[in-house]
């Protein structure tokens, strides 16, 4: 979101709960708008805790108050202008005390209230003066507060128009001006935010989370107990390289090398092969520089970036298996001890012991494939 909101490109951000998630799913229009949208992220444990059973083993919760906080911290550090959108006067004006107490170099572009419009209204006028506005005052960051789904439909409208990075933070300005305060941290990993907030607005709230909890809480269920023929085989079908569609994959052609960081950055978005090529040329000039150490110099990634893709770049198969928490780290390295004795692969003796099924393997493998590939999570 930095990245972008430096260069003043025209990004949205959804926070996804539960509320947006069926949203999206009763409503065909709305899921057009999150897959259109830059970057989505789990803003609910739910959400969290459905992607680790599905796969994604090591994700976290991307909280809307999280986001909010740390793009201010961060954006008080490289000088990048934030502007907030929405909500009620009385609240900005909370929001913004706190803000030059909390954030003193934060350079606050501006803060704007929106009349009380309908999703007809926002999808049928564009407020060319309210973009020039944000536009002209050189925000990089704007904050929207309309609500789910208005916001989301909102920033789409938007999308092209304001030059800044828009991200939908939903509750977040009434939470950080203090008028309806976070719930404490055991509540939030114990996944039930939602009822210490309906307990402070029972009366907007009740009718929201009635509606959406229990029929999300059936589909969830359904999606995890009814099997697939073949798990391996919806992932192979759907897995994409390139403008390539691989119907089916032989585990065993893959060729699963790491390839060159670079490319790898490029592929998950972090750079433009413009911006590639400049770096490249720059090392060259000064070989003793590593192509990531004049990345990190010029700040175009961090440093816990560099060291996240240099990890995947190079990933073995053990360390997959451990993160699934399929085995445990001692018993891999015992394994490891063995697979020296035996000459054999690491896959093909954790099966011949029963540690592992072939499946898990496969499935492993096919992961190693994407990660040291730059497709992990594309």
């Amino acid at each position: 979101m930095l990245r972008w909101a430096r260069t003043k490109e025209s990004k949205t951000i959804c926070l996804a709960n539960v509320h947006m998630l069926m949203e999206a799913y009763w409503d065909k229009s709305f899921a057009e708008v999150l897959e259109e949208a830059d970057m989505v992220t789990p803003d609910g444990m739910p959400l969290v805790w459905m992607l680790q059973k599905l796969g994604i083993y090591n994700q976290n919760r991307v909280a809307g108050l999280d986001v909010f906080v740390n793009l201010c911290e961060l954006a008080q550090q490289c000088q990048i202008r934030v502007y907030c959108v929405g909500s009620q006067p009385e609240v900005l004006g909370k929001m913004k005390h706190r803000l030059e107490e909390e954030y003193p170099v934060l350079q606050i572009a501006g803060m704007e209230t929106l009349p009380q419009i309908t999703i007809e209204e926002i999808v049928k006028n564009v407020d060319d003066f309210l973009i020039d506005r944000i536009n002209e005052s050189g925000a990089g960051i704007v904050f929207v507060c309309l609500g789910c789904p208005k916001q989301e439909i909102w920033m789409r409208q938007h999308q092209g128009k304001i030059k800044a990075v828009m991200v939908g933070v939903g509750a977040v300005f009434s939470m950080y001006a203090g008028l309806n305060p976070r719930a404490p941290y055991l509540l939030q990993k114990a996944g039930l935010e939602w009822l210490y907030r309906l307990l402070q607005e029972p009366q907007r709230l009740w009718y929201r989370y009635g509606k959406t909890i229990p029929p999300f809480l059936y589909l969830a269920i359904k999606q995890l107990l009814i099997p697939c023929q073949d798990n391996l085989e919806q992932v192979c079908r759907s897995f994409v390289d390139g403008n390539m569609v691989v119907d089916v994959v032989d585990i065993s052609d893959l060729n699963s090398s790491p390839i060159l960081l670079g490319e790898i950055l490029v592929r998950q978005s972090l750079l433009t092969q413009e911006i590639l090529e400049k770096a490249l040329l720059e090392q060259t000039q000064t070989p003793s520089l590593k192509l990531g150490e004049i990345l990190v110099k010029k700040d175009l990634i961090s440093v816990t970036q560099l060291r996240y893709y240099l990890k995947n770049q190079r990933i073995k198969l053990g360390e997959i298996l451990v993160e699934q928490k399929v085995i445990t780290l001692a018993k891999i390295n015992a394994i490891v001890r063995l697979q020296k004795q035996k000459n054999k692969k690491l896959g093909e003796i954790l099966v011949e012991l029963n540690i592992v099924s072939k499946k898990q393997i496969k499935m492993a493998l096919m992961e190693q494939y994407w990660r040291r590939k730059g497709l992990w999570l594309m």
